[in-house]
């Protein structure tokens, strides 16, 4: 038997400026939007090649409370393909998609009632028997820990499969015990029962906890955080259960660092571009970091060239780390729509002790007041 575990697509994201070429696919489309639409695409491609037993999303199916309707519309379209592949599939809330006042309603309903897909928002365990296996879900809610302790294994089913949206900690791994804003924290213990295998959505990078639990990753890079980890999906195989991290194809990210310190008499204009041109920029995601730099330095950079030289990026941040001061100056002068140019602000200042999901909570509830 074949789980097909993905999660985080995050329909609807957008960022940059940068809009698809108009003799392409999804033209005049934020490209980043059509980025994560495209990957959408790829995995549900992916699933109908391999014919799993079961298909499960595990949270963050969209990006926000209130997507679009291109999101929606582009979410249903995957979901009646494998509807129509007569897949068996669970799409499970997380934390991007759920309201956090019940009175909003929840967009998860206009996917209900498609045949072969079962749609899990309630907060509570929710089970769905697909021949001898019992998927057991627990969408995003702020008692998540707690339902995910009600949740229990029936030993009337030949296979168990836990689903839920979440950062677990006590893993020992680092990323996963800091105290983020907004983040929900499932104890380790809290999954010792005897499932047969754990799906787990929020972190977006491959990460396997246990010998029958991991992050199966996010199907597109969304920040600078996932920059050379690879994207994709899960499929796990029962009994065992033996997994495997499955690639697809998703937006480069690269992060490049100059050290002014060490810079001499030559151009510090000139070093820069060299530095954004080695990096091959054609349809990457950029960010050029330039530490110890003083205001004198900074002030010679020619930010309009340096843009120019990563012109077929999607986009180049610069973050200046200025000796003297915590102020840097911004890189880009095109102003754009402003919850765009909110976002950009964010992507490219250098905020001290807060994180990328700190800059995500901050980001949403910007966009609920500027949209």
């Amino acid at each position: 038997m074949f789980i097909f575990h993905c999660a985080d697509t995050h329909l609807g994201y957008r960022t940059f400026n940068k809009t698809v070429p108009i003799e392409e696919r999804n033209a005049g489309l934020n490209q980043r939007e059509a980025d994560v639409y495209d990957a959408w695409d790829k995995l549900v491609d992916e699933a109908i090649e391999k014919k799993p037993d079961i298909f499960i999303h595990a949270g963050d199916f969209f990006d926000r409370v209130s997507p679009s309707n291109r999101a929606i519309v582009r979410a249903r379209e995957g979901l009646y393909r494998l509807s129509e592949a007569g897949i068996k599939s669970v799409i499970l809330a997380g934390n991007h998609e759920t309201p956090r006042l019940t009175e909003t309603g929840h967009v998860f309903s206009l996917l209900e009632r498609i045949p072969n897909i079962t749609i899990m928002y309630s907060g509570k365990p929710e089970t769905k028997p697909i021949g001898d296996v019992l998927v057991t879900g627990v969408a995003h809610s702020s008692t998540l820990a707690e339902q995910v302790s009600n949740a229990t294994p029936d030993s009337n089913y030949k296979y168990n499969i836990l689903v839920t949206h979440g950062s677990v900690t006590g893993t020992g791994i680092g990323v996963f015990e800091n105290n983020e804003l907004n983040q929900t924290t499932l104890p380790i213990e809290l999954f010792n029962k005897d499932w047969d295998y754990i799906a787990l959505g929020h972190y977006h990078n491959y990460t396997e906890l246990k010998n029958n639990m991991c992050y199966c990753s996010s199907p597109e890079r969304l920040s600078i955080s996932e920059a050379g980890h690879p994207k994709g999906y899960v499929l796990a195989e029962l009994p065992g259960p033996k997994f495997e991290h499955k690639e697809i194809e998703a937006r480069e990210y690269v992060e490049l660092e100059y050290d002014a310190k060490t810079h001499g008499h030559e151009s510090l204009t000139d070093k820069l571009m060299e530095k954004v041109k080695f990096s091959e920029p054609d349809g990457k995601i950029l960010r050029l970091r330039i530490k110890n730099l003083s205001k004198e330095l900074w002030a010679t950079v020619d930010r309009k060239a340096l843009q120019n030289t990563a012109k077929q990026s999607i986009n180049l941040a610069i973050e200046p780390e200025l000796i003297s001061s915590n102020m840097i100056a911004v890189s880009n002068s095109e102003i754009g729509p402003l919850p765009e140019e909110f976002q950009k602000y964010l992507e490219e200042v250098p905020i001290e002790d807060i994180s990328e999901k700190e800059k995500q909570f901050i980001l949403e509830k910007a966009q609920e007041v500027l949209f």
